[in-house]
């Protein structure tokens, strides 16, 4: 049954869990927590999940399914079409950082979801762990292939490099509650990438 939103019941266990297991963990939330956040009778909820590590198995789907959506949508934006190989590359890259620039806030206040659940899920459902981690894969793996469209000498390894910035950033900016950190590396970062491509892009 679906709610006002159009939202099933089962759609609404997945969101609240997600919710959920980044605020609280997942240790710490509770299958009455779940359904009190998803507006769902408890006893319901094993009819959709038989255990909260099937909801881990869910979420961690819900990070690939978001990440290959929001990369899919910069590729919609800028299709092979749109002008030369390098051009295109610099503004799939622009969009890219401005794709993680929308998350600063968020994740300053309540850190990494994916890198939170990876974490979390390690020892207790494994996985879903390997599956949450293929979402950091994808998005590295779209930055660097972007990164040598655009002819920059060691796109890989420069992607792996700000992935990893991006995640400590949003470690210290979480730390410290301080936003800038987060939104200040990262436009850094930016400029870093496009400065060393620049040259290509005609």
């Amino acid at each position: 049954m679906a709610d006002k939103s159009g939202r099933s019941k089962r759609q609404r266990l997945e969101d609240s869990a997600a919710q959920l297991f980044w605020s609280k963990g997942f240790a710490a939330t509770s299958i009455a927590d779940l359904a009190r956040q998803a507006d769902v009778p408890i006893g319901n909820v094993y009819y959709y999940f038989k255990s909260k590590t099937e909801m881990a198995e869910a979420v961690a789907e819900m990070f690939v399914q978001g990440s290959q959506a929001v990369l899919e949508d910069i590729e919609a934006r800028f299709p092979t079409a749109f002008g030369n190989s390098h051009a295109l590359a610099r503004k799939r890259i622009e969009a890219f950082f401005d794709m993680l620039e929308k998350s600063h806030m968020s994740r300053a206040k309540a850190g990494c979801p994916i890198a939170r659940s990876i974490s979390d899920f390690a020892g207790v459902a494994p996985k879903a762990a390997r599956k949450a981690s293929e979402a950091l894969t994808m998005l590295t793996a779209f930055l660097g292939r972007e990164l040598m469209r655009a002819g920059h000498p060691n796109g890989m390894v420069a992607a792996q490099q700000s992935i990893a910035l991006w995640q400590g950033a949003i470690v210290l900016a979480h730390g410290t509650s301080d936003p800038q950190i987060l939104m200040r590396l990262c436009a850094e970062q930016r400029e870093v990438l496009l400065r060393a491509v620049h040259h290509d892009i005609n």
